[in-house]
């Protein structure tokens, strides 16, 4: 059987979140990795050059092809593969436990476009990105505190997202955002301890979060 393909630029960013959920639904993937050229032009030809001849309604990055099915957009990835590989992280057959996971995924993904912008667009330092994103995450560590996953006791598609984004933090935050919110480090492992992402998280590259454009970046 054909596996299914994932394409992304040659950084963790969106792509992270949907590599930690086919790990942890233990489906074997390929993926058409892009990179950025390097600076001072940071060029994006390898994705622009072919963006238009990949079969995709909606052209962009991420995507996944898994047979006739070609997906564009990392929400609709997450859903999908949760549809077809692993339908309990839907939560659908309880309508205020699938609500809960949905209202996760908004407010995991505000957090994420608060803390993304700046390491593009240069607004703030590395530390004042730190200092800003940790109380961003208060109301979430609060709902940690008695809850094993965001959603309760099941896993959901927005605890791959938010573990990626506790992972960014703690880089910009050199570690802070555990000392503040211990929870989160205890949420983090316990994540990132299921099987199958377990031995992908052990073994897979550890890319760079953000491309090389990027005024923040390890």
């Amino acid at each position: 059987m054909t596996k299914p393909i994932l394409g992304y630029w040659k950084i963790r960013g969106l792509a992270a979140g949907i590599r930690y959920q086919l790990a942890y639904s233990k489906v074997d993937f390929d993926e058409d990795v892009y990179e950025q050229g390097d600076g001072p032009d940071f060029s994006r030809a390898s994705w622009m050059d072919v963006k238009n001849y990949q079969g995709l309604e909606y052209p962009n990055l991420p995507y996944i092809k898994d047979g006739d099915v070609a997906l564009s957009e990392s929400g609709a990835i997450h859903r999908y593969c949760a549809k077809k590989w692993a339908p309990d992280l839907l939560c659908l057959d309880d309508a205020e436990m699938y609500g809960k996971t949905e209202m996760a995924w908004g407010v995991v993904s505000d957090v994420k476009g608060f803390v993304t912008g700046p390491c593009y667009n240069g607004s703030m330092t590395k530390e004042e990105l730190a200092a800003a994103s940790l109380p961003r995450l208060e109301l979430l560590a609060k709902s940690l505190n008695s809850n094993k996953f965001l959603a309760g006791d099941k896993v959901c598609c927005a605890d791959f997202q938010f573990v990626e984004l506790l992972e960014f933090v703690d880089f910009v935050s050199a570690g802070e955002v555990y000392r503040v919110y211990p929870q989160l480090k205890v949420y983090r492992d316990r994540l990132f301890g299921l099987s199958g992402l377990k031995e992908y998280y052990e073994k897979a590259e550890k890319l760079p979060f953000n491309n090389k454009v990027a005024k923040i970046n390890n």
